[in-house]
């Protein structure tokens, strides 16, 4: 499912729409939506980490949810880039509608540090991802 076809409409806050694909900002999370055949790497996810960074705040940390509409690949290896640069990712989720998508989380898994949870509907990842983030948020206000 679409975000655009999804009841979530009315807590957008805003949207993004590059070449690579679209991306949806909420108040404490994010859901990518890219572009069929499209080989997601290093580059393109410094693009949207600079956007995350001026839209939240450096340093600030949110959910992510990768809702996998398209097929397309990523650049495993560049998982370890991305956390050596910059980690502002405090819960991640893949919404996946295909089993080639579910193998690709396998291996996705290989390279990123924290839990990746996979689901097959988009409403329950964004309340998982909210429910992630209230908890990083009550961790980081009692530490």
């Amino acid at each position: 499912m679409l975000v655009s076809e999804s009841n979530l409409n009315y807590e957008l806050q805003d949207i993004y729409i590059l070449d690579n694909g679209t991306f949806y900002f909420f108040d404490n999370f994010i859901i990518s939506e890219v572009k069929e055949g499209v080989l997601f790497d290093w580059e393109m996810a410094q693009e949207i980490i600079a956007i995350a960074e001026s839209y939240y705040g450096v340093g600030q940390k949110i959910a992510y949810i990768s809702n996998r509409v398209h097929p397309y690949s990523l650049v495993p290896q560049d998982w370890l880039k991305f956390f050596k640069a910059k980690n502002f990712i405090s819960a991640f989720a893949v919404v996946s509608y295909s089993q080639q998508e579910r193998s690709n989380i396998l291996l996705e898994r290989l390279f990123f540090k924290s839990k990746i949870k996979k689901f097959f509907d988009l409403e329950e990842a964004v309340k998982w991802a909210i429910s992630e983030q209230l908890k990083y948020d009550d961790r980081k206000t009692t530490a």
